[in-house]
């Protein structure tokens, strides 16, 4: 049975041009040529023996340009007026509240505490004294001054828990004990107290007697 040319494994067209002129010549030996063989042009059922071409590369893939941010609108001004209208409140708060005389005060020798609420006004003696070269010394507690501070005055009494006895001209003079009308007056500066002297009674035939508290400054 004669053939095509197309048989066998050959797949490539070079394959088929070689299987064909092999066939040929071997027919023709045995004195059959054409009319066993008739042979026809190679068509490639296959691969071709040339490698194919590498597959081509894909253009990279456009990356989008990063779209620039736009810094959002902003409008300063209420924040502005509202910064304003706390400093504002603020600096009202600051604002002081007149003089006050709380803390402690002191004299050459003794230590006070000044004890203020509201308009009310409260001196303790805390420390003094008992000797004029301050060896020994003693802690009363006991008030020396309640009233109020108007403006820069302290306007007051003065406390007497006992009376004060003297001789004078060979005459028994004492003052009696009780609350007695007394003045201050608060620096400037708030951190001086100098005080007026406070008139005392006496019996007829005694000399005027006062007490002064004297000069504070703070503690």
């Amino acid at each position: 049975m004669g053939g095509n040319g197309r048989e066998g494994p050959f797949g490539s067209g070079s394959a088929c041009e070689g299987a064909r002129a092999s066939l040929s010549g071997s027919l023709a030996t045995r004195g059959c040529a054409s009319r066993c063989f008739n042979p026809q042009p190679c068509i490639s059922a296959g691969q071709p023996d040339v490698p194919a071409p590498p597959p081509a590369v894909s253009a990279p893939a456009k990356i989008p340009p990063a779209t620039a941010r736009t810094a959002p609108i902003y409008d300063p001004s209420p924040e502005r007026v509202r910064r304003a209208d706390e400093v504002g409140h603020g600096k009202e708060k600051a604002a002081p509240h007149g003089p006050d005389v709380s803390g402690r005060w002191r004299n050459s020798f003794s230590w006070y505490e000044a004890r203020s609420a509201k308009d009310a006004v409260e001196i303790v003696l805390v420390d003094t004294c008992r000797t004029p070269d301050c060896i020994r010394r003693e802690y009363p507690n006991r008030p020396v001054f309640r009233g109020r501070l108007q403006d820069r005055r302290l306007v007051g009494v003065v406390p007497i828990r006992s009376a004060l006895e003297s001789e004078q001209g060979g005459r028994h003079c004492a003052t009696p004990a009780g609350e007695f009308p007394v003045e201050g007056s608060l620096s400037d500066d708030g951190n001086t107290i100098v005080w007026r002297h406070a008139q005392l009674p006496v019996g007829e035939g005694c000399a005027p007697v006062s007490i002064s508290l004297g000069t504070w400054r703070r503690g």
